[in-house]
């Protein structure tokens, strides 16, 4: 097990009925007026809106909003959102909605204190050192973006989807309210399930040797969500399904899973998701129910213990070789995609044999990337067909 500092300093209130918590908490911080940011009828259809807003009245708190994020958030929106802020009266942002709320009003948060454009800390050009405070309402559990200081954003001008990382954009309040889900539709559960498996398969699936209790925590958060996605396809209005899929999304990529790692993860399925949704514009849990089987399927031969330990772990495959349980282990992980009825290949994304050559390129770039195999541009190229 590696050395290793672990700092979340984001503070979670869970729960029903916990939005009016936020109040005494803005008005102690000295809040007067905040950028609300969420996405369209979903966060009216929850109540989450109605809730927040009135609690904002009640507090003497004033309000302005960036609305109509849609998923794999744009750039265009977080710049309209830092010109608000800029234009006055605003001291946080809050954003109301899942992972790709959050991560806009992240780059809005980090944006509104820096002088040039947004988009130059996604290029590496401008580090952030500075974000406004953050209070954010949680409606849609995927990404864990409630409880990390990562935001994806996309930039169709150059073909782009990429992340962003600093201490200053964690949140510095996320009030989970489970009940908020409940309304979503079906595939956004399937989907925002698919990605909190996965943020779990990309640290147990690095290679590293060293970190036994983390992976078991890791095997754990795997089988409960294997266990409540199909329960909440049948039950979408239990909400104690839901608050166990809140905590799963809240526990898979929140900073612990790493704890000790050689590397934060593997991530590599995570970048090549990224290209499927910046040029198809597919939902990114839809992108890594296709493409991890796949990636898995390519280097398991060479790398057959992580994928062992997996189906040992989640599957109870415990009868021969390491590559033969490997094998079993994927196979099952890709029957449970094909189960809820996620997609698992590039057919199904709307993807064409002609297209695979252009979409390893944009997750390449000419770079090499990976932790458990460092994938080169045909690596890439030969991953992208396995999931045709």
């Amino acid at each position: 097990m590696q050395n290793f500092t672990w700092y979340n300093p984001t503070r979670v209130i869970f729960g029903k009925d916990t939005v009016p918590q936020l109040a005494d908490i803005l008005k102690a911080d000295g809040v007067k007026g905040v950028l609300l940011v969420f996405g369209g009828k979903g966060t009216f259809k929850s109540g989450a809106y109605a809730q927040v807003t009135e609690m904002l009245n009640d507090a003497g708190i004033t309000f302005s909003e960036v609305n109509d994020i849609k998923s794999n958030p744009l750039v265009g929106k977080v710049r309209d959102g830092v010109a608000r802020v800029k234009a006055g009266g605003i001291d946080a942002i809050l954003p109301i909605g899942g992972g790709s709320v959050f991560d806009t009003a992240k780059a809005i948060a980090a944006g509104s204190c820096y002088n040039g454009d947004v988009w130059d800390f996604f290029t590496g050009k401008a580090k952030i050192t500075k974000a406004l405070p953050i209070y954010g309402v949680l409606t849609a559990s995927a990404s864990s973006s409630e409880v990390n200081n990562i935001a994806v954003v996309s930039n169709p001008e150059s073909e782009i989807k990429t992340s962003i990382t600093g201490n200053a954009l964690y949140p510095k309040v996320s009030v989970i309210d489970p009940s908020f889900q409940i309304t979503l539709p079906e595939k956004q559960t399937i989907y925002g399930g698919v990605d909190i498996i996965a943020h779990v398969l990309e640290r147990v699936l690095d290679g590293d040797e060293g970190s036994d209790l983390i992976d078991e925590q890791g095997y754990a958060l795997i089988r409960t969500m294997m266990r409540v996605i199909p329960e909440l396809i049948e039950n979408p209005r239990d909400y104690d399904l839901r608050a166990e899929y809140a905590m799963a999304g809240m526990m898979a990529h929140n900073g612990f899973l790493s704890l000790g790692r050689n590397a934060r993860g593997d991530f590599s399925s995570h970048r090549m998701g990224h290209s499927l949704s910046m040029l198809f514009g597919a939902a990114h849990g839809a992108t890594l129910a296709v493409v991890m089987p796949a990636w898995a399927r390519y280097l398991y031969e060479d790398n057959p213990v992580p994928f062992a330990r997996l189906g040992e772990g989640v599957f109870d495959i415990f009868d021969g070789s390491d590559e033969e349980k490997a094998l079993e282990a994927i196979e099952a992980l890709e029957d449970f995609f094909r189960d809820i009825k996620a997609p698992t290949t590039l057919r199904e994304l709307g993807v064409k044999e002609e297209d695979i050559e252009r979409i390893a390129e944009n997750a390449s770039r000419g770079q090499t990337f990976g932790v458990l195999s460092p994938l080169e541009p045909d690596d890439v190229l030969e991953i992208f067909k396995l999931a045709y």
